[in-house]
């Protein structure tokens, strides 16, 4: 049996605000589902993060549902598990493409399929993760591992016992393997770089569960062109210009004698895309101020922000409070009582 293990295709992601950025990001899982027909596999198999955030738009709902359709006319089922940035309280996406017969919602009790049995989860906050009981077969989750962080709540040992012989992961968006007593657990990594600091080319696996074989296909995504400190970025930028129309264009700098605007607008004069730098000079204090030195690093600010509220254990609520200032697409007018509506749910349920 042959499934194609997927993740974090965020559809609906306006990367850097751009409408390209968003036709890229559902442009990279029709590219998955025609590998997946391309391929006649068995199961498409998603580890969360489908949609960038909880309220994709109508436009996003159906390009996916083309894709999802397509699939189910060529008798390949979609399996998947919600991730934190589509979560939503109550009825998720997931749930009503399994009430049209597009995908499964995968949970504790096993899904089988061609003899294997298929068990989810659904992404669970920082607290503890209660895995379910598994006999054998494949489990679905969406969580951060203690090898991708250090203070991860998953651990690669309880994977590795659980009962499994699968463990197909999302949220961590690089490619990732790891083969232990005979158990494979695996990040599939994202199909789009959904950061500045994803670098490596994006893609797909797929498995054979008869044998454990793991094959990777990449996807054709934009270009990103990378330029490090250590290079002069606008001989780097003149040396890639015939390659330059529509491309992302990261910059890091160290050196205080470039100008930021200057390379922005050196990069877009060429026909770049979108221009990101990663500012790493040195600002100095005046003594008197007792003010140690700094590095500034500038990137997309509000992607910062939401990994590193990732990474700390916050309480389910106060995640939902952070999407609903940050993320939804709430007017600010109307933010005040959707907080309040959460907070008087909370305690109804408390």
């Amino acid at each position: 049996m042959k499934i194609l293990h997927t993740a974090d295709t965020h559809i609906g992601a306006r990367q850097y605000g751009l409408e390209e950025r968003r036709a890229d990001f559902s442009a990279a899982f029709q590219r998955v589902i025609d590998i997946a027909i391309d391929e006649e596999v068995d199961a498409v198999v998603h580890a969360g993060d489908l949609f960038d955030d909880r309220t994709p738009t109508a436009e996003d709902l159906h390009e996916t549902l083309h894709s999802l359709f397509q699939l189910k006319e060529a008798d390949i089922p979609f399996l998947g598990v919600v991730g934190n940035h589509e979560q939503r309280r109550g009825v998720q996406w997931l749930d009503l493409f399994a009430k049209l017969n597009l995908a499964v919602h995968l949970g504790a009790e096993p899904y089988e399929l061609a003899g294997f049995k298929f068990y989810g989860l659904d992404y669970s906050g920082r607290r503890e993760v209660k895995l379910p009981k598994i006999t054998s077969g494949v489990l679905v989750c969406h969580q951060m591992l203690d090898r991708t962080q250090s203070n991860a709540e998953l651990h690669l040992n309880d994977l590795i016992s659980c009962g499994a012989q699968f463990v197909l992961l999302g949220d961590w968006h690089e490619h990732e393997v790891w083969r232990q007593q005979n158990v494979l657990v695996t990040y599939s990594g994202s199909t789009e770089r959904w950061s500045m600091a994803e670098e490596d080319a994006r893609g797909i696996s797929l498995i054979d569960l008869d044998s454990g074989r793991l094959d990777r296909r990449e996807l054709k995504t934009r270009e990103f062109l990378y330029i490090s400190e250590e290079e002069d970025p606008f001989k780097s930028i003149d040396a890639h210009r015939h390659q330059m129309k529509g491309t992302i264009v990261c910059v890091t700098i160290a050196d205080t004698r470039y100008s930021i605007p200057e390379i922005e607008q050196h990069a877009r004069d060429r026909g770049a895309l979108a221009v990101r730098i990663r500012d790493r000079r040195e600002v100095s204090q005046s003594l008197e101020t007792g003010v140690p030195d700094v590095q500034l690093e500038y990137e997309n600010l509000d992607a910062l922000i939401g990994q590193r509220l990732h990474q700390i254990k916050l309480s389910d609520a106060t995640l939902s409070i952070d999407h609903i200032i940050r993320e939804a697409k709430i007017a600010d007018s109307k933010v005040d009582a959707e907080v309040t509506k959460l907070l008087e749910a909370t305690r109804e349920t408390a």
